[in-house]
């Protein structure tokens, strides 16, 4: 005889832990969003107004008979800053799973686009007067890419691995040196455009990953997104299908037990800063050919601390981070709509919104004893149906 299953809704299924994070992202965006519409109604001339371009924005636009006044180049601009956040998540979550707080990823994305940029000037740009395969050249120039980025954040764990160097203060400097080799770069070698003072030459529009007006219509293909897709998904299977996966994350728990298990804490140590710095290089050459027919380098992104940002919002788990970063890119894409707009509040409210969801994420305590109680309801709901089976349950 069969016994009939409890149905239970899809969020009961989950188990405690799971439930209270998702409750506790939730009542953090709440806390957030509110405080982003008190800021509106005070700041703005139309509250009403301001608060449905900032809510309602980026996808009004997709109706052009709601959406009077807007363009649809700001449904791209949402779609566009979701690309840099899927890689910049997955490199930070991978090298802060194993507790390494390497903030060298500025300088990789930094590093990466201009290895980047050199190969689609030298292949298919007027600084050679060449012309070769598109596809090679964007393919050849991603590839350089991952290696010039991961060549920026493995020197930090090389000096801490040799020297007992700080990881965060080697890999912040090193940010900055990318900056000013970047700046050299652009200022002072034949990669630098005579004509002007700032960007490379350029490239052919065939090598760039974006298709406007794809098919005939408004929307813009990013092939960019894929490859952020692709990453994510790699990333996570990485670190809980594999097991190298494994042994980073019981190195990012319990590095003391970790070293007992046999796990190479070194080793894995730098191979995940490695990692991180490849992704971050890929990124630099995905926003490029993304954007641009030409390298513009001349200050740092903030990429590598939307990364951050995106690594907490996720809980070190990049298959989260596609929520995250529409989450973050959407409400950045209503802000700017809505600054644009006559009357409209101030520009830097994602910041502030930013801000306080990650303020109440690191408090501990936070909803500390709903947690309990989950915990007590969840165990008082066990025992209950050992009992109903018949099974016998001790204190």
């Amino acid at each position: 005889m069969s016994e009939k299953k409890e149905k239970k809704p899809l969020f009961k299924k989950l188990d405690v832990e799971a439930r209270f994070g998702l409750m506790r992202m939730a009542v953090a965006i709440a806390i957030g969003l509110g405080l982003a519409i008190v800021l509106i109604v005070i700041g703005a001339k139309d509250p009403a107004e301001s608060l449905k371009y900032f809510f309602l924005g980026p996808l009004q636009i997709l109706n052009p008979n709601v959406a009077k006044g807007l363009s649809f180049n700001y449904f791209d601009y949402w779609i566009q800053n979701i690309i840099p956040l899927l890689f910049t998540g997955s490199a930070v979550c991978i090298m802060f799973s194993a507790n390494k707080f390497n903030l060298g990823l500025e300088g990789a994305i930094m590093c990466g686009g201009l290895a980047c940029g050199w190969v689609c000037c030298l292949l298919d740009g007027d600084i050679e007067a060449a012309t070769a395969n598109p596809v090679l050249c964007a393919v050849c120039g991603l590839l350089v890419s991952v290696i010039a980025g991961a060549i920026m954040t493995t020197i930090p764990a090389l000096l801490e691995k040799k020297w007992g160097a700080s990881i965060m203060v080697s890999s912040l400097m090193l940010n900055y040196i990318s900056l000013y080799i970047s700046r050299y770069c652009l200022f002072s070698t034949p990669l630098r455009d005579t004509r002007t003072s700032k960007y490379s030459w350029q490239w052919t529009e065939n090598v760039v990953l974006t298709f406007r007006k794809f098919l005939g219509t408004q929307f813009t293909l990013r092939l960019g997104l894929f490859i952020g897709i692709i990453v994510v998904l790699v990333s996570w299977a990485f670190l809980f299908k594999t097991r190298w996966g494994f042994k980073i994350r019981q190195l990012g728990k319990n590095p003391s037990f970790a070293k007992y298990a046999g796990v190479g804490v070194v080793s894995v140590g730098v191979l995940v800063q490695v990692i991180g710095g490849m992704i971050g290089g890929l990124c630099g050459a995905t926003v490029i050919l993304g954007n641009y027919n030409y390298y513009y380098g001349v200050e740092l992104t903030g990429y590598g601390w939307d990364g951050v940002t995106m690594a907490i919002f996720a809980g070190n788990n990049p298959i989260k981070l596609f929520l995250a970063a529409a989450f973050i890119a959407y409400i950045r894409a209503g802000a700017l709509i809505m600054s644009t707009q006559p009357g409209g509040p101030i520009n830097e409210l994602t910041k502030i919104v930013e801000g306080v969801i990650i303020l109440f994420l690191l408090a501990e305590q936070f909803l500390a004893r709903t947690h309990r109680k989950m915990i007590v309801e969840e165990a008082k709901r066990k025992q209950a149906l050992r009992l109903a089976a018949g099974e016998e349950v001790t204190e």
